[in-house]
Parts: C-alpha cells; structure tokens; sequence
C-alpha cells in the first residue's frame, strides 16, 4: 500500500474482555483523532486446544502489506498460550511492515510495555503490614505467559524477602478470564488448606474468585483478601470494590498508535515503558476511602496528555483567581474522558490533585478555591451518574437489538433470506455498510456473497470470486479504504466459512462477538442448504441425463425407462419411509426366512434316532436360537415402523414396548395409563412414543434402577382445554452433571418435543430420573 495512506491494522483475541475493548477503544480513538483508516482483525488467542477459537486464527492471515501500512498486535492477550519465542515466530509472516506490540516485548518489532513490579511489590507489601497477611494462595496466569510469568516472580521475589513463600497446592493456573478465575478458586477451596489472602493475576480472575469465595460463604475481606490486577472498569463495581494494580490502558493504546506513524513515516524501532500505580479498594481489607483526598500531590501516571493539560489549566485559573467558566471547561474535560478512556470518576482524583497544586494567598482565596473544588466535585458525580446510567439504557437497549436480530436470523437458510434479515437486522445497530465474503475451494480466493448496500440480493453479483488477500474485490476499493472497519471471521467448530466487515461503533464491542455467532450458524446453514441444493440439481440432470441415454439407445427398453422414473422418485424419499421399509423388511422377509429354517431344524431333529443324542442337541439349540432372533427381529422391526402402522391405541403400543423390553431386562415395568389417552394426530404421537422409548431404553441400560413407572394422563383445566401427559420415572442414579446438556440422547428428546408442540421436562438426581412430555390435545 501506498505510504501515504497511513491505514492500521490491529490484531485483538477478543473485545467482549473488558481489557482488550478498552485497549482497542483507545487505539481506534487516537487512529480517528489522526484521520487514519483502520482494520481491527477480531482473532482468538494463538495455539488454543478450543477447535473455533484456532479456526478464528484465520482473521490474522488475512492481514497483510496489500491491506494494511503497519499494524498494531495486543499480545498480551493474543498470547495466552504462547511465550515470545514462539509468537517471534509466528508474527515473523508480517516483517514486511512496521508492527508494534502492546504488553509483551517482542524481538524484531516496537512495544510499549508497562513496568508492573513496583506496583505488584508495593501491593503485597501493604497485604503484609497493613493487614497482617501471612498464608498467600495465587491464581497465576497461563503457564508460558510472559506478562504473568513476571508478574508471578515479583509476588515470588517479595514474599521472599519477607520470609513467606507460596504452597504450590495453593497456585492454580488461570486464562486471565472469570470462568476459569472460577475454576481455580474452587480448586484451591477443595484442598482444604488454610489461606487469607489470594493474588490473582488479572482483575478478571479476581472476580471469579470473589463470585466463588462469596458462594462459600468467605467473607471478603474480613477472612481473605483478594487483589487483582489491571484495574478494568468493572473492578470498581464488585462486591467489594477489588483492589488492583492499574495499568494506563489509554496510554498504552495512544503510545502504539503515534509509535507506528513514526515508523509507518520511516522511523526506527522504539521501545516505551509506562509506569502503573496501585488503587487500594475495600477488597484487601482497606477501609472504604473518602475519594476527595487532598493529600494526592502528582498527577496519576494514567492521565492522558489531555487531562494532564485540563488539570494544569484549572490549577492556574484558580491560582489567578479566575474561576469564571471552569465548570463549563469541566465539562467539555469530561467530554473528552468519556471518548477517550470512559472513567469520568478520576476526575475526583484529578480535583484533589488541582485543589493541592493551588496555594492560597489568603483565607478569602482560600475559600474561593474550597468552594469552586467543591461545586466540580458535586458536577463531576452528577456526571458520572448521567454517565453509567446511558451506559447501561444504551447497553439494555443494544441487547434488545440483539435478541430481535438473532430471533430473524435463527431460521434464515437461503442466500436471499439471509440478505434481507441481515441487512435489516445490523441497519437497527445503525450499520448500513457491510459485506459478507465466504472462501471458496480454491486456495487464496473468496467470493462475496452480501454487500449490505445492494437494494435487493444479487444473485449474479454473489458469484464474483476474487483474491482473499485484497479482502474484497477491486471494485470496492475507494471506498473501503476509508473509514475504520471490524474483520469478523465466520466459523463452524474447525471449518473457517468466511469472515464479515462491518464500520466500528456499536454501543459495546461485546455485541460483536455475539452477531459473529449468530451469522456464523446462519451462514453454514445456508451453505449447506446450497450444497444440498447443488448436489439434487446435480442429480437430478445426471439422472434427466441417462434417461435420455437409455431412450436414446432402446426405446423398447421400457422397464429400464420405468426405473429412471422410480429413480428420481426415490431421490426425494425421507429418511421416515427408508426406516419403515427396512422394518417391513426384517419383518417380512427375514424372520419368515429364520421360521422356515427353524421349522425344518425341527423336522430333521424329529427324524434323527434318538441314540443321536449329541446331533439332536445341537439342533435343539439350533432351534432355540433361531426362536429367539425371529423375537428380536420383530422387536426391532416394530421399533423402526412408525405408529400408523399399527392398530394398537397408544397406550396398546407403550405396553407393547414394555412387554418387548421386559424379554430382556429384569426389571419391574409399571403403565398406569388413562383410558381416554390418545394423541390423534401420528406425526406428533411418533415423536412422543420415540421419546418416551428413548428413556425407558436410559433408564433400564444406565440408570441402576429397580422399577420404571409410565404414566399417560389426560387433563382438563377450568377453561375447557385438554392436556396429556406422558411420563417416565425411575428409582435408578440419575443423570451424571457434565452429560445433562450435551447427551446425544437428551439433545434428539429436546428436538422432538419441539416438532410435536411439547414440553419436555427432565428432573434427574442420585434418587432416579423423570421425563415427561406435556402437550395440548
């Protein structure tokens, strides 16, 4: 790309982490304040086990010298389950540009990084003298993680120096996120040893722990302290406020955003170190703080340059006596605040700076300077509530979107449909602009499938295939290569499908993570259902094709000209009719085939002498186990045939059922059913009878259970409707915890009780398992 063009890429994991959003806020605040145009590529962390997670990779691997002029990598995060060596490696396929990294110094590129030790040394300083801490338990990051492989040895390095050290069973290994916080803190709870204080290594983690310490009932921070570190917004907000070590995230942003124009403009490598600063909360024991303390005398290392300026300003308009307009020039401050970093309530710690910075010449100025700090205080909280509270409308308000925008595009599986519900769906998030490109078979090529501009869906234009590495085709290009824009890649569990560009600006970057879901099932549902489409068109000709042939080549050959039909007949047969035949089958053919031989094993057995003892054994067991496959084999055929087939009521074909299970089980059945019970419609009692065979097949192979109870009710409510009931109930162990959700069993029951208009129940704990279907008649 042309030099002058000055367009940043930026590599995130994620932007529904507190961390990373605010970062990459910051960075797409100073890009727009420059006129720079912008690609954020929406990756996942690198080396992930997670199938979706390493497919999302893909987003990185578009990036490249033809699409972007320097590029912006938020490793820290991007790393968690890599060290630097190995991200070196990986990050070697972008040498070719400039690259800056924030958080982890990486060989061969700029960084801006944070000097962590001071603050993390200080904090379990003050955990050991102010509050008497001696048993420290860890939440330690992930194991080649440079950044908590640092911030660990710090909290290594200084409880050396005081004489304590760390229990290994007492640190578990997190991913900087709150699940697995979670996960840790329970692990340390389970081995019962004795702790009062936990050091996690990122806020997120934090939080995990006080959620699980708090469902235990550990008072915090009367029994244990926990600290964090990064100071994100919602560290403020947790119960109790967590104290943390911050770091200047606005900064860091800002800092890589002017080093990579440097470079972009033929600047050497740089290398910026920023320093980070502790905020002591109510979590670590510390008393709530009165946040106007006029004894802050520097201005706090995660000021911006902006703040920096506004506060130097108000300090000098007081020391002149000039306090006119400050309260308006306070409000555009805030203003910037909002836009840069969001944290308006550092502003009360930038008045106790401004108020100690202002001598006072006399009393009478004394009190102008009390007065006007006092009345910022009370605007600034008065902001900050205005704040927090459009915040969360806008944020409700963006979810209610996102709900109606998921609810229209759960069923779409045709191009066209997904054309018009995704366009008017992102038009309510405000977004007008967009295009949705899926890969082709072809290696390097791409076809765009959706431009969210079209009127109406393009057939023709959706064909268009084009390099990937251009990210959409030439014709787009003027108008693409401005504006700041989000690279979404599309994927299904492995399978890479695609990716959506879509302009930046929804409310929260969370959302974005969630609309990536939702059009990912969206869209592989679509591509399969053209796949399928394809290969019955496919067929279809092949088969129009021979036809032909065969006509062609012997008109007499009418039979075969009659198989061609049948042919495309059976092409559209469900998988319904393929079951029913073979039940037909096994039924009729089959076990007639074993009778007759069973009939004639019985003829030669009456043949034989009776001195044939042995000969005349075998064929009576010859016998025997032909009776029984003819028994199984009609059990298995009834199970297969669908219920229309049958005569029986539904109750009649439930004890069928039973009687069948019982030939092979031991174990006390019981139908207690409603004379009345019928459900006329055999589609929807298909669907009922499989789920109530499916459980009673749990319930006698898995369930250790000594008697099944099967119920069939029928119900009439005070306003005339009628309802059924069919239940299944057992005495056995139940269902194990991590299988409730996700049994392929349970999952076919779900599906089937939503096709017959049911509700499926399923209580299951160590003393048995119900399963009812309740339905209208």
């Amino acid at each position: 790309m042309a030099m002058n063009k000055k367009r940043i890429g930026i590599f995130t994991a994620s932007l529904d982490d507190e961390y990373q959003s605010t970062l990459w806020s910051a960075i797409s605040h100073a890009i727009a304040k420059r006129g720079f145009s912008s690609i954020s590529f929406l990756g996942s962390v690198l080396g992930s086990p997670v199938a979706s997670e390493a497919s999302s990779n893909i987003a990185y691997r578009l990036a490249n010298d033809q699409n972007i002029d320097g590029l912006i990598i938020i490793s820290s995060s991007v790393a968690t389950f890599l060290n630097s060596k190995d991200l070196r490696e990986y990050f070697s396929a972008w040498a070719n540009i400039p690259r800056v990294s924030i958080g982890m110094k990486l060989p061969g590129m700029s960084d801006v990084t944070v000097d962590s030790e001071p603050s993390v040394s200080e904090l379990v300083q003050h955990l050991y003298t102010v509050h008497n801490r001696r048993k420290f338990a860890m939440i330690d990051g992930p194991p080649i993680h440079d950044e908590a492989i640092n911030r660990k040895q710090t909290v290594f390095d200084t409880l050396t120096k005081l004489g304590i050290s760390i229990d290994p069973r007492l640190r578990v290994h997190g991913r900087f996120t709150l699940d697995s916080g979670e996960r840790a803190m329970e692990a340390i709870l389970a081995t019962g040893l004795s702790f009062d204080t936990v050091i996690c290594l990122n806020d997120r983690m934090a939080q995990g722990a006080l959620n699980v310490l708090a469902k235990h009932s550990i008072n915090v921070p009367d029994d244990v302290s926990v600290v964090g570190f990064d100071g994100i917004e919602a560290s403020r907000y947790t119960q109790p406020p967590l104290t943390t070590v911050i770091q200047p995230m606005h900064n860091l942003g800002t800092n890589a955003v002017a080093i990579l124009e440097r470079m972009i403009d033929g600047g050497a490598e740089e290398h910026v170190v920023l320093s980070s600063s502790v905020t002591y909360r109510e979590s670590c024991g510390c008393a709530p703080t009165f946040r106007f303390d006029s004894s802050i005398t520097q201005i706090p290392s995660y000021a911006t340059q902006a703040e920096e300026r506004t506060i130097n300003e108000f300090a000098h308009l007081l020391k002149m006596k000039n306090p006119k307009g400050l309260i308006a020039q306070l409000n555009r401050a805030i203003d910037t605040t909002i836009a840069e970093s969001g944290v308006v309530e550092r502003w009360h710690v930038y008045l106790a700076v401004i108020e100690n910075l202002v001598e006072a010449e006399d009393e009478k100025h004394r009190t102008m300077i009390s007065d006007v700090i006092a009345s910022a205080r009370v605007f600034v909280g008065e902001r900050s509530s205005r704040y927090q509270a459009s915040k969360r409308v806008a944020l409700q308000s963006s979810f209610e979107t996102l709900r109606t925008v998921s609810a229209m595009l759960a069923g779409t599986f045709e191009l066209e449909a997904l054309f018009a519900n995704l366009k008017q769906g992102l038009a309510l998030f405000g977004i007008t602009e967009g295009y949705l490109i899926e890969f082709t078979q072809r290696e390097g090529s791409a076809r765009l499938l959706i431009d969210l501009s079209w009127e109406s869906f393009e057939k023709e234009s959706s064909t268009l295939e084009f390099e990937y590495a251009h990210l959409l085709p030439e014709v787009y290009k003027p108008s693409f290569h401005k504006g700041r824009w989000i690279l979404m890649p599309l994927v299904h569990g492995s399978e890479p499908l695609g990716y959506l560009i879509v302009p930046s600006g929804m409310v929260s970057p969370a959302l974005y993570a969630v609309l990536q879901e939702q059009i990912s099932s969206s869209l592989k549902g679509t591509l399969l259902l053209e796949q399928i489409k394809s290969h019955e068109q496919t067929l279809i000709e092949q088969v129009a094709l021979r036809t032909k042939d065969l006509i062609r080549t012997n008109k007499n050959l009418s039979n075969e000209i009659k198989r061609r039909i049948e042919l495309e007949e059976e092409v559209m047969e469900i998988s319904a009719k393929t079951m029913e035949r073979i039940g037909q089958e096994l039924h009729d053919d089959l076990a007639q085939h074993l009778l007759g031989i069973s009939l004639i094993a019985a003829s030669a057995r009456k043949s034989i002498n009776s001195d044939n003892g042995k000969l005349d054994s075998s064929l009576e067991q010859i016998s025997r186990l032909l009776a029984e496959s003819i028994t199984k084999l009609k059990t298995i055929s009834r199970g297969l045939l669908p219920l229309e087939k049958d005569e029986k009521t539904f109750a009649k074909r439930i004890e069928a059922l039973v009687a069948d299970t019982q030939r092979y089980v031991k174990i006390d059945i019981t139908v207690d059913a409603d004379p009345d019970f019928e459900i006329a419609d055999g589609d929807r009692a298909l669907h009922v009878f499989r789920i109530i065979q499916e459980a009673l097949t749990n319930a006698v192979k898995h369930s250790k259970s000594k008697s099944v109870l099967i119920k069939l009710e029928r119900n009439e409510d005070e306003a005339g409707q009628v309802h059924l009931q069919a239940s299944i109930e057992d005495n056995g162990v139940g269902f194990a915890k991590n299988i409730r959700k996700s049994a392929l069993g349970l999952r076919i029951m779900r599906n089937r009780a939503s096709m017959a208009d049911a509700i499926l129940d399923i209580q299951s704990s160590p003393e048995g398992t119900r399963v009812s279907v309740r339905l209208e008649e």
